[in-house]
């Protein structure tokens, strides 16, 4: 008993609220033509209780296509609620028809189940397309065209930010590379750089550095007169090189082919020093200082020793 009561209850519910909800539809003409665009309108007012209203189907009502919903802002005055919702349609058959009753699903508060309430029909005429077929053949008339989009633009957008990226990429990169080369080109002394390093490495030697247990500065001093010479007068990236990169350039250098036991010693005794704590002899700090000397003066150009020469004999004969 109990069951059936409770199913009478519920159906004098559903039909309290579908009557409480007031659907009504029209159509903008009474007549169209086949394939054209049918806009329908639905006015609705129902109690405030109903928290969601909206159509059941958004794919087609009867023969006729739902192309377009579009709901309007939900409005409430005093205990009713009033919204609108304007449909797009189309159909392709010709005649007297009518749009059928619109189903709507709605919700009311403390109430997750979903009911329907529907419309009234509107009743059309579609009329199909005149044919004279005493008339010319004209063309098909071109597609609508439609609006565009922001998804329309987006791929070409992304492929312009590729194209520009890559390129400002390549211009950083040219740069760079341009900056660096500009960078490693070696400033030219006034004097001939073998001339500069001997008279460093005589400066040098009066210092007395390692004498007065300064180990660690006489042995930077001496390699970096060593750089100094091979990058201003070979073009060698020395200044800014570890050691086994400048014995690595040497091994190209034809002057420098004599001399690959005195640069290994010279380079591996002051990077023991630098960098290791090692404390060499007295006989280690004066073998390093020849080496020096003997480096820079085999090493020196060949038309710089011819010139000397002929500046001593053209003395020699004044």
């Amino acid at each position: 008993m109990l069951k059936y009561l409770t199913i009478v209850i519920i159906v004098l519910v559903n039909t309290a609220f579908s009557q409480a909800i007031k659907l009504v539809a029209r159509a903008d003409s009474s007549h169209y033509k086949i394939g054209e665009w049918v806009m329908a309108r639905v006015e609705g007012e129902f109690p405030k209780t109903i928290q969601q209203i909206e159509p059941a189907s958004n794919d087609s009502i009867g023969q006729f296509e739902i192309l377009k919903v579009e709901p309007s802002e939900r409005t409430n005055e005093g205990t009713a609620g009033k919204q609108s919702w304007a449909l797009r349609l189309i159909t392709f058959e010709a005649g007297k028809t009518f749009i059928p009753p619109i189903e709507f699903a709605y919700r009311t508060e403390g109430d997750t189940s979903s009911r329907l309430a529907q419309s009234n029909p509107v009743f059309l005429t579609i009329d199909s397309v005149a044919v004279d077929v005493q008339g010319d053949i004209k063309d098909i008339k071109p597609p609508l065209l439609s609006p565009w989009r922001f998804e329309d633009f987006l791929p070409y957008l992304i492929a312009l930010a590729v194209v520009l990226a890559s390129g400002w990429a390549y211009y950083y990169y040219w740069k760079k590379k341009k900056q660096r080369a500009a960078a490693f080109v070696p400033l030219k002394p006034v004097i001939p750089p073998f001339q500069a390093a001997l008279a460093a490495l005589l400066e040098l030697e009066d210092k007395k550095l390692w004498q007065q247990g300064k180990v660690k500065e006489y042995y930077s001093e001496a390699t970096e007169i060593i750089r100094r010479f091979l990058e201003y007068q070979y073009g060698i990236l020395a200044l800014e090189s570890t050691s086994d990169e400048i014995l690595a350039q040497l091994k190209s250098l034809p002057p420098a082919e004599p001399l690959k036991k005195e640069f290994q010693s010279f380079f591996m005794t002051a990077d023991l020093v630098k960098f290791a704590k090692y404390n060499p002899t007295p006989v280690e700090h004066e073998n390093e200082l020849r080496w020096a000397y003997d480096i820079i003066r085999t090493m020196k150009p060949v038309e710089t020793e011819q010139s000397e020469e002929s500046v001593e004999e053209t003395a020699n004969v004044r």
